[in-house]
């Protein structure tokens, strides 16, 4: 069991995750309400979706994993994204040209694509609406140079969970689940639970993190 879940850990690509959203299936209930926080704080258009591969009791969510070798950084032809200094989120500015390279260069699905109207409405579009990695690879190579890229109907731009660093109460989709089963963990905390399923889940929720920052760990340990 243990070189099956390790062989899956690494096929999965779980040891780059520094902030895997993870959610326990004995606990979570199918509400949503991770999704519709997210969506809330960020302009209607949510960074999670509520699916993604089993490991474990766990299933670890389409959301960005602030991965430590972080595949989306590279080729940005106006460098739009990026990571500053040692935080974990990673950030698109607003001068995004949305060609969808860094998209197409998540192997994990975690960021989106969406559509600014001419209200200044933002819309997720379908994946298979974004433009083409040959079209992406085109429109940035044509805004390296100032060029205009391929003409749209509505401006593109890529997003990307950014770990809702502005908020006091840490990622919404963790706060905001009434059944603690979501949880953001790196990927190393992650095989040791679903390997032992020994140390509750719970040692890692919000409110005991706060516990021991303000009160130490009561074991001694």
């Amino acid at each position: 069991m243990t070189d099956d879940l390790t062989g899956k850990y690494v096929d999965l690509g779980l040891y780059q995750g520094q902030e895997l959203l993870v959610l326990d299936l004995e606990k979570c209930t199918r509400c949503d309400e991770c999704v519709k926080a997210c969506a809330d704080s960020h302009g209607g258009v949510t960074r999670v979706v509520r699916d993604g591969p089993r490991f474990g009791h766990f299933l670890v969510a389409i959301s960005c994993r602030s991965c430590h070798d972080p595949y989306c950084l590279t080729g940005c032809p106006v460098d739009a994204i990026h990571r500053e200094g040692r935080t974990l989120e990673i950030q698109i500015d607003d001068h995004c040209i949305g060609c969808g390279l860094c998209a197409h260069n998540c192997p994990y699905g975690s960021i989106h694509m969406v559509q600014h109207d001419e209200r200044g409405h933002i819309h997720e579009i379908p994946r298979n609406a974004w433009p083409s990695r040959e079209e992406a690879e085109a429109s940035g190579e044509a805004g390296r140079h100032g060029a205009d890229g391929p003409v749209r109907k509505a401006r593109l731009m890529a997003v990307n969970c950014d770990l809702c660093t502005s908020s006091l109460s840490g990622p919404r989709c963790v706060y905001a689940c009434p059944h603690d089963a979501a949880h953001r963990l790196p990927g190393e905390r992650v095989l040791e639970l679903a390997t032992l399923r020994r140390v509750p889940l719970e040692e890692d929720s919000i409110l005991a993190r706060l516990r021991r920052m303000l009160w130490g760990n009561p074991t001694g340990e």
